[in-house]
């Protein structure tokens, strides 16, 4: 790519990497880490224009809420309260994908 000074790096990522809910610490860690590292791949390279995406998808049903572990090392178990079941609801509408322009504001 870089010799041909074209090419297009997809990466999957989750909502998670933008916000994060409750005892998902870990999961949500390595997100906003993924998200982070693509982000300055794609500074790195707009110079040989490649373009980097980070696809950032909402919430899918999966056993992650029911392997997730509290703080004491117990087993969380899935059981959602109110906030987290709006969080769900919220970000199950939410898919986003991001190119950011290098030349424009990263905020």
């Amino acid at each position: 790519m870089i010799k041909r000074r074209q090419g297009h790096i997809v990466a999957i990522s989750s909502i998670q990497g933008k916000m994060s809910i409750p005892f998902r610490s870990a999961y949500a860690a390595s997100k906003h880490a993924t998200q982070a590292f693509f982000d300055c791949l794609r500074a790195e390279m707009e110079q040989y224009e490649i373009e980097v995406t980070v696809i950032s998808p909402g919430y899918i049903h999966t056993n992650l809420s029911v392997n997730a572990i509290t703080a004491d090392g117990s087993r969380y178990g899935g059981k959602l309260s109110t906030s987290l079941l709006t969080w769900k609801r919220r970000v199950s509408l939410v898919f986003t994908l991001e190119t950011v322009d290098p030349g424009k504001s990263w905020n």
